[in-house]
């Protein structure tokens, strides 16, 4: 058995009785560590990523910032879009239907209605978007809730099939214009409005003076126009079965429970929302019980009060001026 050889040592000439220098360190070690930080740090961009490439299509699938989760479910689906309330602005309603027009994935859309109306041009907005959509090939039915009338029916005339409740309330065909008259008060006040005008009509409807013959005949004019509108939109709608002589007859302002709307052929079938969803469902080509995708509702956070810390206050002030100030010419019902 033959001895491991011991190295022989040779004592350094300059210091000796030290003892030699402890051996250099390879870059091995180093190495390792770089590449374990590097791989984490690839780890946590690449997670990140990923993050971010779900929440745009969670966005996009559910028509808002925050998305829904129910966009990564697998097959078709039908799109609900409420429309709450009064009518004030398009933009936020018109925005959902065009992003679920342009979802594949989509392949029918149900509008929810519980609504009285309100402004006139958001109402027609809301109806030619949908017009559009189904000129496009997606179908889009009519949902009515409690309520459903004035521009909230001018709306659901868009869609194929209307579907109300029995107890849903709707028609209201017609243009209302209310305002006050402070003639009497700024007299109480003693305040004296001053106007100046490039012409003789251009203070009608002021709250400020009487209205005159000429003003009521004016308005009446100009809200005849509109409810022509309002009459050649629910004929368009109800084509083949309503004729428009007989919608004239109807559009006096009343409203309708959904049982004799229905007996009216102002709608098609009675129904719930589910009933809606499968009636589109069979229109968009989907077998079986189909999945459905609700805008999620979205909640101001911090950040949002902080950019926008008068958000309430606008909204009241614009309820205020519509309510206190200024000609109101509405498809709302009273």
């Amino acid at each position: 058995m033959s001895e491991t050889p011991i190295p022989s040592y040779e004592p350094d000439p300059i210091h000796p009785g030290e003892p030699p220098p402890p051996p250099r360190r390879t870059g091995k070690g180093r190495g390792l560590f770089w590449g374990i930080l590097g791989g984490c740090l690839g780890l946590f961009v690449l997670l990140t990523a990923l993050g971010a490439f779900a929440a745009v299509l969670g966005a996009r699938g559910s028509g808002t910032a925050t998305g829904d989760a129910a966009f990564w479910r697998f097959g078709s689906k039908v799109a609900i879009v409420p429309i709450e309330g009064e009518i004030f602005e398009a933009r936020e309603t018109v925005d959902l239907l065009r992003e679920y027009a342009e979802n594949d994935s989509v392949r029918a859309i149900v509008v929810r209605i519980n609504s009285p109306g309100g402004a006139i041009v958001p109402s027609q907005e809301i109806h030619d978007e949908i017009l559009r959509i189904r000129e496009e090939g997606k179908p889009v039915v009519a949902s009515m809730d409690s309520l459903a009338a004035s521009g909230g029916y001018y709306i659901a005339v868009a869609c194929d099939p209307i579907m109300a409740n029995p107890g849903s309330i709707t028609g209201s065909i017609g243009v209302i214009a209310q305002w006050f008259n402070m003639e009497g008060l700024m007299q109480w006040a003693r305040l004296r409005p001053e106007t100046i005008t490039s012409g003789e009509m251009k203070d009608s409807g002021s709250p400020f003076k009487p209205m005159s013959e000429e003003d009521r005949v004016y308005f009446q004019n100009l809200i005849d126009g509109l409810h022509s509108q309002f009459v050649d939109a629910v004929a368009d709608g109800r084509a083949g079965k309503l004729d428009r002589a007989r919608i004239a007859e109807l559009a006096d302002g009343r409203v309708y429970t959904g049982q004799q709307a229905l007996e009216l052929k102002l709608v098609d079938q009675l129904g719930t929302l589910h009933d809606a969803v499968l009636v589109a469902a069979r229109q968009g080509g989907i077998e079986g019980e189909p999945r459905t995708i609700y805008p999620r509702e979205r909640t101001p956070g911090l950040l949002d009060l902080m950019v926008d810390g008068k958000a309430a206050g606008t909204f009241i002030d614009t309820v205020l001026r519509e309510k206190l100030a200024g000609t109101r010419i509405l498809y709302r019902w009273y």
